[in-house]
Order: structure tokens, then C-alpha cells, then sequence
């Protein structure tokens, strides 16, 4: 059948697509809008043959509790392939019925998109769910949402999470019957704190208690003073008590991944413990303890000697997984783990709507709003006032990629903050004495491969081919080869055997040229 031809100029499909919203779909759906799309996290296609109400009701769930909505279209295979729908009017009378029993909370809409079939004329029927708010379950109390292109079963800690994190409760406000003030309580922190809103406020003749209640850190019920959560979280001798999730866990391990059961070792395990002042103050040290020094080349053709990660991006990231996770997950600790290339701080609870990983440079929201008031007055705020923009930057600063934010779903929900050190400069990084031997106009001239070799005939004065093979996983001819490009750029020169490939054929460190006054010419930049 011949296409007619469409009109892109002047229609608003000219827009990026990727950008639309699930009701931007909706609005614009037809044949041709429904066939450029592939299923993501708005969008989901269904069978054409009988629809499982059962499945539907799951989704009504998942797309109610996924911010922007979703949307669902029956008559499109997992392929792409535009099939319509042989449904008869008794079963789109039940899809369309579908939410009032199974998924009560939910408030579907749904139509009718005529499609083209093998010349034929049909339909694809398309339901757009919008997002609510507040969780929504089925009628079997189960409450689903869509991470990525698929949709998740939320445990009951994820589910006390998006209440909390949509305000139908608060945990930070809730009344902390377990402790008792002031006796329960670090009265440094808490008088460095009222100090600062005194001078911050002008208000010097405030009291103490008159400023806790105000900051929405203690609650006044028949003339007694009752601690909240948040005072719990900012200053209790022991928040463990009733939060055992408070602490940070510092972990570093010395492969790519962490591994599991006998697979897992970390060369460091530290935990952290205590209120978040505790925690911000102890984990500057316990994590800095754990970085390692590197030497790389700058852009200035100077060897410098930093740390792994600039301190201020991760450092940042504590900071914002202090503020900003859930404690309804109240068992579950902020996690700092580093790997060779690369550190990873997990915090428990997903992004905070409108937060996502798109919009997470220049969009605000807070899960704690009344904790993260409080420590901005303690200064600690302050600091991560521009918190994901100074991680990146930081990042930037140090010639290392930009920082990675993903919600994943583990453990429950968490989001992860992904700090690597694997861009090039920093590939480079090894022992000082060694790029100052070889010089910068060497150094910077070498593979990755010819740094391992020259690095290792550095330490150990020769190398043969089968050594420089098992350093690099190269072949034996292609080490061969490596080698004799080390002997041609003046690293390197070869001693012969007796024959070919005689095992006592070697090659040897290439000594530094030296300046006619006797002292070597490194070539290298001050530090």
C-alpha cells in the first residue's frame, strides 16, 4: 500500500521525541508516531490477541508511581510490528473497567488510534496513566514502578519511602518516643547549631529550646519537649538505636567488581557510626585514608601527585547521601566503595520527584527538608549548596569524567553516585620516579602498553618478549614488535642471543642522555 506523505515541517513532530512526556505521545499518537517509538520508560506495548487484566492492573500500578505517568498500547508486538486489535467489545469493556476493581487509585484514559493493517483498517488501543502522587497498589497490595524500560515490585521499606518521599508521612517529623531530651542528646552540637541561627537570624534573645521547636526539631506536647526524628538524625548520643542505618560503610576492594560469597574479600572494611555530624566530621578522614596517590601528566606537561578523586566530589556526594537518603530504610547504611577505576556512594532511596538523572544539575528537591535546614546552618549545607554541579566540576578540574547519578534498584532503591578515574591522563598513573626518568616528551609519547613494559624494565633493569606478553595479554609477535618500537623511540635497546629466539635475548633500560655539563636532561617541568 502507498504511504501519503507527511508533513514534518509544520507539525509539531519536528520536536525531539526523545524529549516528549508520555502525554506528549498521547496527544500526538497515530500510525507513524506509534511506529518511531521503542519502548522505554514511558512507554510499554501490549498483545493484540487477550489482554491479561491481571498484568494490566500491575502496570496501572507501575505507571501511577512513575513521575510523568506511562503509557500503555494494545495491538503492537515486543517487535514493533503494528498488528491493531482483535479484541470484541466485551473484553475493551473490561480493560476499560479494569482499574475500578484491580487497581482502585489508578485514573486511566483511555482511546482508540485507527491503524493501516495489511490494507486493512483497525485499531490499537492506547491508555495513558497518569502519575498520582501517592502510592498507588493493586487490589492485591502490590505497588509497582518503572526503572528504565521495566517495571519493579516495591518492597514494603520502598513503599514506606515514597510515602515518605510525597509527604503522605514524614519520618524526619515523626515524634522519637525512644529518647529523651536533652539527656539523650550531644549538647555541643546542638548549642553550635542555636549559636549559628542566633547570629545568622538576629535573633540573640532566642532560647534554645524556643529555636528547636522552630526549626521543627523538637515538638512541645503538655509543656515537655519531645525530640523528632530529625533532632534523632542531627545530634542523638546514639541514633542507632532506632535508626540502625545511620553509619556510613567505607569499603575498598582491589578488583573491578565486588563479588559475592567466597568471591567477596575487600582489602578495607570501616564503618562509621554515629549522628550526621559524627559522620560528615569522621568519614573526611576514614575515606581520605583509603584513596590512593597518583602521578599523572597534566595538560602543562607537568607530573603532578593528587589523589585518586579531587576530595571535593566525593566528599560532596557523602554530604548529599547524608541529606538527602531515606531513613525509612532504616536498616540500610550510605555505602562509599572503592575499585581500582573507580568509587561508587550508594544512597539508600531513589531520586526525589522532580530529581532524576536528567535533571539533576538544575533541579532541586529534598527528602529532609527541616535536617538539611539544620545543617545548613551548622555550615555543612553550605558547602554542598551546589552540590552535583562542584562534584562535576571538580571532576573536570581533574581531567576525570563527569560524574554518573543512577537510581538502581538493589538492595530496595538506592541512587548512585559513580566517581571514575579511568580517563587517560590518569591511565598513566604510576610511580613518580618513573615518568621523571623517561622525561615528559618520552612519557607523553608511549601506549598504555609500552608504559606497563618501560615501567617494568624501570624496576627490574631487562625484560624479554615472554615477560613483556604476560604484562600486556599481547601476543608473542606483537610483543616482539612492542619491543622493538621501545628500541626505535629510545627506551629501550636490544642485546641479542646466540640465535633466534634464544631465551637469553633480552632488551635493557636506554640510560637518560645527559647535557654537556654532566647533569641528565629529564625534560620535565617543575612541580
Amino acid at each position: 500500500m502507498q504511504q501519503t506523505s507527511f508533513d514534518f515541517d509544520n507539525n509539531e513532530l519536528t520536536e525531539d521525541r526523545s524529549l516528549w512526556t508520555p502525554r506528549d505521545i498521547w496527544v500526538h499518537a497515530n500510525q507513524r508516531v506509534l511506529e518511531s517509538f521503542r519502548e522505554d520508560r514511558r512507554f510499554e506495548r501490549k498483545n493484540h490477541k487477550s489482554p491479561n487484566l491481571e498484568d494490566l492492573a500491575t502496570y496501572f500500578s507501575t505507571f501511577s508511581n512513575t513521575p510523568d505517568g506511562g503509557l500503555l498500547i494494545y495491538g503492537i508486538t515486543d517487535a514493533g510490528e503494528i498488528k491493531g486489535c482483535n479484541f470484541s467489545q466485551e473484553q475493551i469493556n473490561k480493560i476499560e473497567r479494569c482499574h475500578i476493581n484491580l487497581c482502585p487509585m489508578a485514573k486511566p484514559e483511555f482511546k482508540k488510534i485507527p491503524v493501516v493493517v495489511d490494507g486493512k483498517s483497525s485499531f490499537c488501543i492506547a491508555i495513558f496513566i497518569p502519575y498520582i502522587g501517592v502510592l498507588v497498589e493493586t487490589n492485591k497490595d502490590q505497588a509497582w514502578i518503572r526503572y528504565g524500560d521495566s517495571k519493579h515490585q516495591m518492597s514494603e521499606e520502598e513503599k514506606r519511602d515514597f510515602r515518605s518521599t510525597r509527604q503522605e508521612l514524614s519520618f524526619e517529623l515523626s515524634i522519637a518516643v525512644h529518647y529523651n531530651y536533652p539527656a539523650d542528646f550531644d549538647l555541643r552540637i546542638i548549642q553550635d547549631f542555636c549559636d549559628a541561627f542566633r547570629e545568622r537570624e538576629q535573633r540573640p534573645e532566642w532560647k534554645n529550646d524556643e529555636i528547636l521547636v522552630d526549626r521543627h526539631l523538637l515538638k512541645k506536647v503538655d509543656d515537655k519537649y519531645k525530640p523528632l526524628n530529625c533532632l534523632v538524625l542531627l545530634a542523638a548520643k546514639d541514633p542507632a538505636l532506632t535508626i540502625p542505618g545511620c553509619r556510613i560503610r567505607v569499603l575498598r576492594f582491589d578488583t573491578l567488581i565486588e563479588g559475592s560469597g567466597e568471591s567477596y574479600s575487600p582489602l578495607r572494611d570501616r564503618v562509621i557510626e554515629g549522628n550526621l555530624v559524627q559522620l560528615i566530621q569522621n568519614s573526611q578522614e576514614i575515606v581520605s585514608a583509603q584513596i590512593f596517590d597518583v602521578t599523572w601528566l597534566n595538560v602543562d606537561g607537568k607530573f603532578v601527585t593528587t589523589p585518586e578523586y579531587p576530595k571535593w566530589a566525593w566528599f560532596e556526594a557523602i554530604i548529599n547521601a547524608c541529606v538527602h537518603r531515606s531513613y525509612s530504610f532504616s536498616g540500610t547504611e550510605i555505602t562509599v566503595k572503592l575499585f581500582p577505576d573507580r568509587m561508587e556512594i550508594e544512597s539508600p532511596g531513589g531520586f526525589v520527584p522532580p530529581v532524576n538523572e536528567k535533571t539533576i544539575y538544575h533541579t532541586r528537591s529534598s527528602r529532609n527538608h527541616h535536617l538539611m535546614d539544620a545543617l545548613r546552618y551548622l555550615g555543612y549545607v553550605r558547602m554542598a549548596r551546589e552540590g552535583t554541579r562542584r562534584i562535576r566540576e571538580s571532576m573536570i578540574e581533574y581531567q576525570l569524567p563527569e560524574p554518573s547519578f543512577r537510581q538502581e534498584a538493589l538492595h530496595g532503591v538506592v541512587v548512585k553516585v559513580t566517581l571514575r578515574n579511568d580517563q587517560e591522563t590518569h591511565k598513566r598513573a604510576s610511580d613518580k620516579d618513573v615518568a621523571l626518568y623517561f622525561g615528559v616528551d618520552v612519557w607523553r609519547k608511549l601506549e598504555e602498553h609500552e608504559i606497563k613494559i618501560a615501567a617494568h624494565v624501570f624496576r627490574n633493569s631487562t625484560v624479554q618478549v615472554s615477560e613483556a606478553q604476560r604484562l600486556t595479554g599481547r601476543t608473542w609477535a606483537t610483543s616482539k614488535k612492542d619491543l622493538e618500537r621501545l628500541v626505535t623511540k629510545g627506551v629501550l635497546v636490544f642485546e641479542p642471543g646466540a640465535y633466534a629466539r634464544d631465551s637469553k635475548a633480552l632488551y635493557r633500560l636506554v640510560r637518560p642522555p645527559k647535557q654537556s655539563s654532566g647533569t641528565v636532561n629529564y625534560n620535565i617541568a617543575p612541580d
